[in-house]
């Protein structure tokens, strides 16, 4: 009988042990950056709309408000505010169709560089959804992917590149598809951060200049100074 408790407390140990593994959930993740290609402090950076290749029908705007509110953590940067980035896209798309004669049902949205270019930031972060929803196995499980990348507006060169995808924690706790969402982004955006030069620290000779650039700015309402 002492056998069959100590082999019973065993299996029940065993189980707890898996359990408690699949309530880490399971992350993937892959970060590239460009060799020396530093973004420099006080850049201008926008939050282009996320593409939705998901069943979720708001999956995009989301997962780029997330990104969007993620990126004002990030020192160095001045990040244009999302809502500003939409409705100048709109504008532009707005005026170029007026002033086209045809334009075909199939045609490609402006590359990054060229919304860069329209919303006159320095760089702009664009990516897509992969993975936005529940998945069925033994529970239901929230799991959350997506794919970003950093484009200079002056020439199109992709500064930073991040592939990120997490499944939800199983047992021991309840997740939701936004928490996961906050966790992909939050790791996603942690590893953008080498790519933004430190902004230097000022003395107070530079105070007087640095006040002077600072109400200059072309974007006194659209962008956060960190």
């Amino acid at each position: 009988m002492k056998g069959k408790g100590v082999r019973a407390c065993g299996a029940l140990l065993a189980v707890g042990l898996l359990l408690a593994g699949c309530s880490f959930g399971r992350i993937n993740s892959r970060d590239f950056a460009q060799p020396g290609a530093v973004l420099p402090a006080g850049s201008t950076v926008a939050v282009l709309p996320f593409e939705n290749l998901t069943n979720h029908p708001n999956a995009g705007q989301i997962a780029a408000d997330i990104v969007s509110t993620e990126l004002y953590g990030v020192e160095g940067i001045r990040s244009m505010d999302a809502s500003r980035v939409r409705s100048r896209l709109s504008a532009a798309k707005s005026a170029a169709d007026a002033t086209a004669t045809e334009t075909p049902a199939d045609a490609a949205p402006p590359d990054a560089q060229a919304a860069g270019r329209t919303l006159g930031v320095d760089a702009v972060l664009s990516g897509s959804v992969s993975e936005y929803g529940y998945q069925h196995g033994l529970r239901e499980e929230p799991v959350v992917g997506l794919n970003a990348r950093l484009v200079r507006s002056s020439d199109g060169a992709v500064l930073w590149t991040s592939s990120q995808s997490e499944a939800g924690r199983g047992y021991f706790s309840r997740d939701s598809v936004n928490n996961v969402a906050q966790r992909v982004v939050t790791r996603m955006i942690d590893s953008l951060r080498p790519v933004v030069a430190a902004p230097a620290v000022p003395t107070s000779a530079d105070a007087p200049a640095q006040a002077r650039r600072a109400s200059d700015t072309d974007f006194p309402n659209d962008l956060h100074r960190e």
